[in-house]
């Protein structure tokens, strides 16, 4: 039986805490990526989060693509978020666990894809444990990165009913039958609670269990 880590991208939106209800009612943990726009037009509902038990990481202001941006855009980008993040937590009155970041559309960068990783080691983001993920298609991709990557993607944003993202589900389905642990992506944005909820069940279907994201930080 294989342990899944939910992380949640493009949060917060206006449907956020219908969601926190739903993982709430499941018992599903969650870490929440967040857009720093998004957060600028829903900070309550982040806080919520916070204040629920979730926990929240950095997914840049703007989300673009980072292959497409100069290292001062990123640096920005990553810079303007952050403070928005510090401000949930204090708001929250929650500490905060760890420092997490993940690229947009998982876009390390390209050729400037170095010069990012140091801007996220100066801001000290922590990556999950790479002994807790083990990809052998991986490991030389994110050894020694500071960014959350993921190992299984339904592309929920592609599917408009929960008849298409049981297909999705399956056609992942022999990640879930091999051994380790797996850092599954899902997405606030573009996503009604019906879908999100629909998505936990198909994979309680599964005898998927759900671990606490921040339970792979080192």
């Amino acid at each position: 039986m294989t342990t899944s880590y939910l992380t949640v991208d493009d949060a917060p939106t206006e449907t956020l805490p219908e969601k926190l209800a739903i993982l709430e009612d499941h018992d599903v943990p969650a870490l929440f990526f967040c857009e720093g726009r998004r957060l600028a037009e829903y900070p309550d509902h982040a806080r919520q989060a916070v204040e629920a038990g979730y926990h929240i990481g950095n997914h840049a202001y703007s989300h673009q693509h980072a292959s497409e941006l100069s290292v001062d855009d990123v640096r920005e980008e990553v810079a303007k978020t952050e403070a928005l993040v510090e401000d949930v937590y204090a708001d929250a009155g929650v500490t905060r666990p760890a420092r997490l970041f993940r690229f947009p559309y998982g876009d390390k960068g390209g050729e400037r894809a170095d010069r990012f990783q140091e801007v996220l080691e100066a801001e000290e983001f922590t990556p999950p444990d790479p002994s807790r993920i083990e990809y052998d298609w991986d490991d030389e991709n994110r050894d020694g990165d500071r960014d959350w990557y993921w190992t299984v993607s339904v592309e929920d944003w592609e599917a408009d009913s929960r008849a298409e993202l049981r297909d999705h589900v399956a056609a992942v389905d022999d990640r879930f039958d091999q051994p380790g642990d797996d850092v599954v992506l899902f997405h606030d944005g573009g996503n009604t609670p019906a879908l999100f909820e629909a998505f936990l069940e198909l994979l309680a279907e599964r005898d998927v269990e759900f671990g606490d994201p921040l339970d792979l930080v080192n």
